[in-house]
């Protein structure tokens, strides 16, 4: 559900179907995203739109991002992730979900379990934190330990490293 402040999870993009302003035509499904691991910006989506079909969306030609559906200018704003050297560089959505997140120190701490989106602005969506998967309790109770964007020294091959202040906090 979206909040008042425009942040959004990925879990509740994912999934979304795209459909094009000028002619109302539903082009494919949000599958992944494309994300600047530097400026914590994400790039543009990975729309799927066939049986083994994918093209990129670049955030300048999205509308908007509503409950059901990403809405984008027209049809030919999909183009392919070969033609824009910053998605080929890019870091995707569904290898970070996979990462561990470590402290400073060597201790892991979790697994990323989902990641929080401030999409007020549609052309200009950040990453504002993450969140990490989390056992039954927090799974009935829907609270999984939170961490900022900003608090991650860095993005590793297969890691996230936080801080061990931050690390100690997640772990309560």
């Amino acid at each position: 559900m979206q909040n008042i402040s425009g942040t959004r999870k990925w879990s509740e993009i994912r999934g979304l179907t795209a459909v094009t302003i000028d002619l109302g035509k539903k082009v494919g499904m949000v599958e992944d995203f494309y994300l600047d691991p530097q400026s914590s910006n994400v790039i543009g989506f990975v729309i799927k739109n066939g049986l083994f079909s994918h093209h990129a969306l670049l955030l300048s030609s999205i509308q908007g991002i509503g409950q059901d559906a990403l809405t984008l200018t027209k049809e030919d704003a999909l183009i392919k992730e070969q033609d824009n050297p910053a998605l080929s560089s890019a870091f995707k959505g569904k290898d970070i979900l996979s990462y561990r997140v470590l402290s400073e120190g060597g201790t892991v701490v979790g697994t990323l379990g989902n990641v929080l989106f401030n999409v007020a602005l549609p052309q200009a969506i950040q990453v504002t934190g993450y969140e990490l998967s989390g056992g039954l309790r927090q799974r009935i109770s829907n609270q999984y330990p939170t961490f900022t964007a900003q608090q991650i020294i860095r993005y590793g091959q297969d890691v996230l490293v936080v801080p061990d202040a931050v690390a100690t906090e997640l772990m309560k």
